[in-house]
């Protein structure tokens, strides 16, 4: 049987030079055996991945400090922020096709809405990692907040 980890990281080989994620297999719902630590180090690679996807000049404005999270059956946990601000896109429906396309490749569920002319795609991957990147004519965003995984 194929795991979470091994369809990701499969998928993920063909994808634009993309970091391997250290996400594991499931239990009460999906989730990996990643510490809070290593949890924030796959969002970075995600998000710095995806940036060399979309292209452009990006500012890394990621936060260092973790939220508060429940995990099923009521744990506390921890989750990290990151925010990376891009400039203005060459072509905006380019770098949406590039994100949904590299997102999807590595297992995330993405939405997409459009709120006048900032389109944004959410991507939520099987362990609850979550992703946001919006594109206006004038800039780009990427944000997302890692896996949540017990305090410790």
């Amino acid at each position: 049987m194929m795991t979470w980890r091994t369809r990701v990281g499969a998928a993920m080989l063909g994808a634009v030079a993309p970091p391997l994620l250290a996400l594991g297999g499931c239990s009460l719902g999906a989730s990996s055996d990643a510490t809070p630590t290593q949890a924030r180090s796959d969002l970075q690679e995600v998000l710095t991945a995806t940036q060399r996807a979309v292209g452009g000049e990006w500012e890394v404005r990621d936060d260092p400090t973790p939220r508060g999270c429940v995990i099923p059956l009521w744990v506390e946990g921890e989750r990290y922020p990151a925010l990376r601000i891009g400039s203005a896109p060459i072509n905006a429906d380019a770098a949406l096709a590039a994100v949904e396309r590299t997102w999807t490749q590595w297992g995330y569920e993405v939405d997409s809405t459009v709120l006048g002319e900032v389109t944004q795609l959410q991507g939520q991957s099987p362990v609850d990692a979550v992703l946001i990147f919006r594109v206006s004519p004038d800039a780009m965003t990427l944000q997302g907040e890692s896996e949540c995984r017990p305090a410790a």
